[in-house]
């Protein structure tokens, strides 16, 4: 194939990948339930068209176009390297099943929620492939607006709204750090900004690193700017933060990753650096467990969740950082273990947000204390959902567990490392391995109120049929979280490629591995060992009689059951007052409300403040012209007074 036919094949694929969902957006103004399909099918083309992404970067070496637009501040061009490509096939594989969940959810979402959609898918693609410092910006400014816009519900619009000024604090951030990095490099084509770090000096690559991580995290709930996430969890369409939760935080850790292992490169700074960003990582992701542990409403859980996952990548992005000093082996593998488990928590916790839609749409209840028995009602939604929790708790084979044990790997061979820092990485293993219990308990929480025991509800003793074609998409994201465990070595050595590309980095994730481990072979010991159980099971039912079950004396019903309370009060009694908890006994019934502490003592007082502020300066706008004349000359005043001064 010709240059020439190799960038015809490029423009007409990016308008594939781009036209159909941008003509979605176009279908806001529609009316009507029917009209709402239109803009679904199309984005599903989009969706598509983006799973073909790294196949057809394996047949092209040029995968880059550019817009027929221009603007005052540069052009608009796309590049997609080895790693956009799989973060890009994957994403749109995730956006794809949930689109397609949407349609088949009975929710009625309008014409114009479906065009936000599309207008999201757009928006998420181009951050992973823009090659222009304003296409990346202005796209990710639309990914911050459209989610915000997506999160509107009919109960409260706090949260969405919480959302909007923290993450908009971030946008902030990175607006001011990457309009730095474009005036110091003199270019807006983002090819021109690798090792930016050594022109600035180590001192201001380790600023622009730090100021980094706090730009994108506040998308990816990073403690203190997490006060969003489990109130726009709990209170948004259930798709919105699933969309949110995976292909949203995608786009974000690409494009951290990028900016800083591509751009700004690593330094002498780098290894303090990753130390302090190592730190507020560790404690994030223990935040998220044990807040997932006493949380009760299931979508509340898996936001914590989402907190600490995403708390594991960005300490294994702050890791590589460390090891950037000598250590390429290792570096390789933790970086490699980061971008692989940020695409198995967009698989798993997808599958997991779709599920506990499907639960709340056939019971009409969104606690997990009037839940309960599904299982035996719904076996295809249990099946599904069991293979979720056990990817969310790392349970071999699944693909959770294939990334986490390169975490750990790459916590083993620090031999080389500075003294001071070696003994930081078993207290690193130690709160992996605590994190790693708590929420292995959680979910095994979650599921089990879910579906085993008994009804505790009218909802959940007699749920309404699942809806037709709702389960397909995800029966596919439960054999993706299979097949991204057994079948990963082809995953992990496109990830690495990729990651050393863009770092620079002479080394493959093998070499840090200081053990071997086949996947393949484990999950099929894992799954015949299941299969033997079961059959052993089967037989021995014919055998078994039912008879009722001693209860004191007395009838046993739904309420002697463990309650979400009593089940997490261990880690309630151990963690009070730092959870957020306060108890209260009304009509005999003992119950337990959780307020975020960090809303509580940091968000609602700097809110009351800026209230205040606020209402203060509305009394100098008196509408009186006389009073606006006075403003200004006492305005000039002090500016002439101030240069004379000076």
């Amino acid at each position: 194939m010709t240059p020439g036919d190799e960038a015809l094949l490029v423009t007409a694929y990016m308008l594939l990948l781009l036209l159909p969902a941008t003509f979605g957006i176009a279908a806001a103004p529609l009316r009507g339930e029917r009209w709402a399909r239109l803009p679904g099918a199309l984005c599903s083309v989009s969706c598509i068209a983006g799973i073909l992404c790294y196949p057809l970067w394996m047949a092209i070496s040029d995968f880059s176009a550019a817009f027929p637009l221009s603007s005052a501040l540069g052009g608009y061009a796309v590049a997609v390297d080895q790693l956009g490509a799989v973060f890009i096939s994957f994403s749109s594989a995730v956006f794809l099943m949930v689109v397609v969940h949407m349609s088949h959810s009975g929710h009625g979402y309008t014409p114009a929620y479906m065009a936000l959609v599309c207008a999201l898918f757009v928006s998420c693609t181009l951050c992973m492939c823009a090659s222009t410092a304003i296409l990346l910006l202005m796209a990710w400014e639309a990914v911050s607006m459209v989610t915000f816009l997506l999160a509107c519900n009919n109960r409260s619009d706090t949260p969405r709204w919480r959302f909007f000024a923290i993450t908009h604090i971030g946008g902030l951030v990175l607006m001011a750090v990457y309009g730095y990095m474009w005036t110091v490099s003199g270019s807006g084509d983002l090819a021109d900004w690798h090792g930016i770090g050594a022109a600035v000096g180590p001192t201001a690559a380790a600023a622009i690193t730090v100021l980094l991580f706090i730009g994108f995290g506040t998308k990816l709930g990073t403690v203190p700017f997490h006060g969003w996430m489990p109130d726009v969890y709990a209170d948004s369409p259930t798709h919105t933060t699933a969309l949110l939760t995976t292909v949203c935080s995608n786009a974000a850790v690409l494009m951290l990753f990028r900016a800083v292992f591509e751009y700004v490169g690593t330094s002498g700074a780098s290894v303090a650096c990753g130390a302090v960003l190592c730190l507020l990582s560790a404690v994030t992701a223990l935040w998220g467990a044990f807040e997932s542990m006493v949380q009760t409403e299931p979508k509340r859980i898996l936001s914590y969740s989402s907190m600490e996952n995403m708390a594991l990548v960005t300490m294994c992005l702050s890791l590589g950082l460390i090891f950037s000093d000598g250590l390429y082996g290792l570096e390789a593998l933790v970086l490699t273990a980061a971008l692989l488990h940020t695409l198995n928590h967009s698989v798993f916790k997808s599958l997991m947000m779709l599920a506990v839609d499907s639960v709340e749409d056939v019971t009409g209840e969104r606690k997990i204390d009037r839940l309960g028995g599904l299982g035996c009602v719904l076996p295809g939604l249990s099946a599904v959902a069991i293979i979720g929790v056990a990817s969310l708790a790392a349970v071999p084979p699944m693909n959770g567990f294939i990334s986490e044990w390169l975490m750990l790997q790459s916590l083993v061979g620090t031999e080389a490392l500075a003294s001071d820092l070696r003994v930081v990485m078993p207290l690193l293993v130690a709160m992996m391995g605590v994190c790693g219990m708590v929420v292995a308990t959680s979910y095994a929480r979650l599921y089990g109120f879910m579906f085993l025991g008994r009804p505790r509800s009218p909802g959940a003793a007699e749920p309404r049929p699942l809806r037709k074609g709702s389960l397909a998409p995800l029966v596919v994201l439960a054999a993706l979280c299979v097949a991204m465990g057994m079948l990963s070595y082809p995953l992990l050595g496109a990830l690495s490629g990729g990651a050393s590309a863009a770092a620079g980095i002479d080394a493959s994730y093998s070499d840090g591995l200081s053990g071997s481990l086949e996947p393949l072979t484990l999950g099929l010991m894992v799954f015949g060992c299941m299969a033997v159980l079961l059959a052993f099971t089967h037989v021995r039912r014919k055998s078994r009689e039912a008879t009722d079950t001693w209860g004191c004396g007395g009838t046993l019903d739904e309420r002697m059951q463990y309650s979400s309370e009593g089940f997490s009060q261990p880690v309630v009694k151990v963690f009070h007052p730092f959870i957020g908890d306060s108890s209260k006994v009304e009509n005999h019934r003992y119950s337990v409300r959780f307020q975020e502490p960090f809303i509580k003592y940091i968000y609602t007082p700097a809110g009351r403040l800026v209230s205040f502020v606020s209402n203060q300066v509305t009394r100098l706008q008196t509408g009186n012209i006389q009073s606006y004349l006075a403003y200004i000359l006492v305005t000039l005043m002090a500016a002439l007074l101030a240069v004379r001064l000076l």
